[in-house]
């Protein structure tokens, strides 16, 4: 069923184009530009350029096979330093280029938000390794895909390793005002009232501050099982660990997404991160067989992996593989290479398991990987499907 939607999809986009008229319909021989649309300076600069080496590594293996149609593809970054404004100035600058025919990206939802509709108007695909808020999926647009499970999937998995894994009674949640932090918190929250955990506490914190140990001396006294930190950035969750842990909190700290770096986590928190919990939304690459090469690659040109790079490879080799698709007559319009992503079945890449997307461009399928610290790196030590 859904093979013979994506067909159906595919015939209705191609039969749009070809009566939409000759400006929307390009020679592949003009260039071939893919974007990649992340916070490649500030707090999230780590991990966004690991997406961006990553993507690129795939880039310059189809570039050695002889591109596209024999055209060279080039990655163009565009760097929205983790302010919804810049990340409007890089979708504008990224649909007035007349040969982008797509974007990896944007790895965080509230600038994925921000940018939703000037993408979807230009019709320029869009497909992200790490935004996760629904919303994104849910509001009519038909360009933008994700690699990663939803926040409504992590907050259900959230919830059950808390209650399951860590057998909390009483959970204390901080997040920071923005898009992911605040819907990841009402999602997980939402998911512990209807397994039975009540005993809640919430309080928000401000991105960047340097310092929660307000916030933190309310954690200490409502004397939580667990601590739930959903942060965006690396270094808010080590200076989180460490404060939490001076002020003598002993609850499990669980971390989210961004926490996974080696160096802005772990080295940071000065060994207060031992034993703390993280989820992500990508498997131990290191684990996966068919990642092997990958990984070999990305270590002997931009040294250690945290977890953000693996995805964006992947996502980089669909969305050439749709431009690939797309150009097979010679010509090309973005409208087609939505519709060729939106086909995608069983892609077998890199990350363990087949990529497909459903009508929405949801990941099929997604799951919730959960690693505990030890010493100076990470173990992955369950992976949940809400099941």
């Amino acid at each position: 069923m859904k093979k013979l939607l994506s067909s159906l999809i595919v015939l209705f986009i191609v039969f749009f184009v070809s009566i939409a008229g000759a400006n929307d319909i390009k020679s592949i021989q003009d260039g071939i530009h893919v974007g990649n649309a992340g916070s490649f300076t500030g707090d999230a600069a780590a991990p966004c350029m690991e997406i961006y080496n990553s993507a690129q590594l795939a880039v310059d293996e189809w570039n050695a096979r002889g591109g596209i149609q024999g055209v060279e593809i080039k990655q163009i970054m565009g760097d929205d330093a983790f302010d919804p404004a810049q990340g409007i100035n890089v979708a504008r600058k990224f649909t007035s280029d007349k040969v982008m025919y797509g974007v990896v990206g944007p790895p965080v939802s509230h600038i994925a938000q921000a940018t939703l509709k000037i993408y979807g108007q230009d019709n320029l695909a869009c497909i992200t390794t790490a935004a996760s808020k629904p919303e994104l999926t849910e509001s009519g647009y038909g360009h933008f895909f994700r690699v990663n499970a939803r926040n409504d999937a992590h907050g259900l998995n959230c919830a059950l390793f808390i209650k399951q894994n860590l057998k909390a009674k009483k959970v204390a949640i901080l997040n920071e005002k923005v898009a992911y932090c605040e819907n990841l918190s009402t999602q997980t929250i939402k998911e512990l009232k209807k397994i039975g955990i009540t005993d809640i506490m919430k309080e928000t914190i401000v991105a960047g501050s340097k310092d929660f140990s307000s916030v933190l001396t309310k954690v200490k006294s409502f004397k939580p099982d667990v601590l739930f930190f959903i942060a965006t950035a690396a270094p808010d969750q080590a200076i989180g660990v460490r404060q939490a842990r001076e002020l003598g909190i002993n609850a499990f700290f669980l971390g989210s997404e961004g926490a996974k770096d080696k160096k802005d986590f772990i080295e940071a928190s000065e060994g207060a991160a031992e034993g703390a919990y993280i989820y992500h939304f990508a498997p131990d690459i290191y684990s996966i067989k068919a990642a092997e090469a990958y990984v070999k690659k990305y270590e002997a040109k931009y040294n250690s992996l945290s977890g953000f790079g693996p995805p964006a490879y992947e996502a980089m080799n669909i969305l050439l593989t749709a431009i690939d698709m797309a150009a097979k007559d010679g010509k090309i319009s973005k409208q087609e290479v939505v519709a060729r992503l939106a086909a995608i079945e069983n892609y077998k890449g890199i990350l363990g398991f087949p990529i497909s997307f459903d009508t929405k461009g949801d990941l099929l399928g997604g799951a919730t990987y959960f690693f505990k610290v030890k010493g100076k790196d990470f173990e992955q030590v369950d992976v949940l499907t809400g099941k």
